[in-house]
């Protein structure tokens, strides 16, 4: 099975090289660990991976240390969106296809949140998680 890192390697880096000083692979791979810890603003996460900085130094074996939280923002806004998606996808297909292991699915109804603007719909969120690895994923729709 390839590592993230392995899978990452693949994506295109439309930056500069002028100036650049962190490679591509490494800034998803520390975006991937900071959203899988519940971190969704590239502020807060970043103070977090500098907080960890020794452990991502010894991993991804950075040079200059843990990006800024505007060069997390650059990246983002750069990369191909749809390229890195099929990367991640892929990721976590080979990730959870091993035989033994189980998703557990939720779902509720949020009954006082009728949405008013779309016909009186009701929202709905669903959960699933792999416990065995700890990813989890929530989306919210209204049916």
């Amino acid at each position: 099975m390839k590592t993230l890192i392995e899978h990452f390697e693949v994506l295109e880096d439309p930056r500069d090289i002028r100036g650049k000083r962190h490679e591509l692979k490494n800034i998803l791979v520390m975006t991937v660990y900071g959203v899988l810890c519940g971190f969704t603003d590239f502020v807060n996460m970043t103070d977090f991976l500098e907080l960890k900085e020794e452990y991502f130094v010894e991993l991804l074996g950075l040079e200059n240390g843990i990006p800024s939280h505007d060069c997390f923002s650059r990246v983002f806004a750069v990369i191909n969106a749809k390229n890195f998606m099929e990367v991640f996808i892929e990721w976590i297909k080979e990730t959870v296809k091993e035989k033994g292991r189980f998703l557990s699915i939720d779902g509720k109804a949020i009954r006082a949140a009728t949405d008013r603007v779309n016909g009186g719909n009701t929202p709905y969120v669903v959960s699933a998680f792999l416990s065995e690895i700890g990813i989890s994923c929530r989306t919210t729709k209204s049916r």
